[in-house]
Formats: C-alpha cells, sequence, structure tokens
C-alpha cells in the first residue's frame, strides 16, 4: 500500500511516483518516491518538421499586409493554419487522458489515498477536465502549480516535503548508543 502518489507533468512528459516506506527503515531512508510509469507526448517533442511538410518561418503569411477594396492596408494579414493549433490540442487532451488512466491503474494497484498533481498552469488546465474520471470520494487531489517534472525523484520528495505535501525522509541513524 501506498498512501501518497505524486505525478510531475509537463506537455512533453509525465511521471508517476508512489511514496513508499522502506521494510527496514532503522537501516534505510523512508519513506521515498519510486517511479511506476513515464509517459511521453510524442505530438509535443517530435520536431515541427516531422509533423508539417513546410515550416519555413512566415510561409503562411502575407508579407506585403492585408488589402482591402484592392488596397494594401500595411497591416499585416496571416493566413495561419490553425489546424496546428488544433491538432496539438487534441493530442495535449489525448495525452492527459492516456495520463489519467496510468494514474487511475496506480491508484487502484497500489491503494492509493492521497494526490500531489505538479505540473505548470497550461498543463493543469489541459488536465483538470480528465481528473473528473477519478475517484474522488477515494483520493484527495492536491494541486502544486509548479513545473517539477524533470527532478530526480530525491529532488522532488524533498522539494514537496519542504512545502508540507508530503512527509519528510527519514534518514537512518548512525551508530547506536
Amino acid at each position: 500500500m501506498a498512501d501518497y502518489c505524486v505525478i510531475a507533468a509537463e506537455l512533453a512528459k509525465a511521471r508517476i511516483f508512489t511514496l513508499e516506506s522502506s521494510e527496514t527503515p532503522e537501516l534505510e531512508r523512508s519513506p521515498y518516491l519510486t517511479e511506476r510509469k513515464t509517459l511521453s507526448n510524442p505530438e509535443h517533442k517530435a520536431h515541427e518538421s516531422e509533423i508539417w511538410s513546410d515550416t519555413r518561418r512566415g510561409a503562411n503569411r502575407e508579407h506585403q499586409g492585408a488589402q482591402i477594396a484592392g488596397q494594401t492596408t500595411g497591416i499585416p494579414h496571416h493566413n495561419y493554419d490553425e489546424h496546428r493549433d488544433q491538432r496539438e490540442h487534441r493530442a495535449n487532451r489525448q495525452f492527459a487522458k492516456d495520463i489519467v488512466a496510468d494514474l487511475k491503474q496506480v491508484i487502484r494497484e497500489k491503494n492509493v489515498s492521497r494526490l500531489i498533481l505538479c505540473a505548470e498552469s497550461q498543463m493543469l488546465g489541459i488536465l483538470r477536465p480528465e481528473l473528473k474520471a477519478l475517484p474522488t470520494d477515494e483520493v484527495t487531489l492536491t494541486e502544486v502549480d509548479r513545473d517539477l517534472a524533470n527532478l530526480p525523484p530525491h529532488e522532488l520528495h524533498f522539494k514537496l516535503a519542504e512545502d508540507g505535501f508530503l512527509p519528510r525522509e527519514k534518514r537512518p541513524s548512525v551508530g547506536g548508543p
């Protein structure tokens, strides 16, 4: 049983951790974060040229300005391809669904009762609608509006414990009386 689950997410990746206790806390540090799953958003990580055939800057723009009644206004007119934004939005929503599906599995397998979600504001906004699928009557959700997805597990644990979101790690005592 792992009482706490931590998810550290950004647009490119998400990592799911559980807070585990050592079987011999007098000899080992305890509790500690164990990474259960790492997910990647391939659409976000892919270089633009891998997704779109014409990636030249300004390729979709008229540089002369917009024409109104046959006259150039001098106001730049953009024929921006909104399909790129829509595709990215769909990919991010699908990524959020994938994260929550894996999260539900970890919650069920480890009998988690507390979920700490660490993500920057944009990712939190993408995840929130999907989080409604979690068993909220069984799990308490705490949001931390910070991007901590690239921290090693011990640093992530330290930062969250410093802010009071997780129990502090206890180091084994060295020596005896």
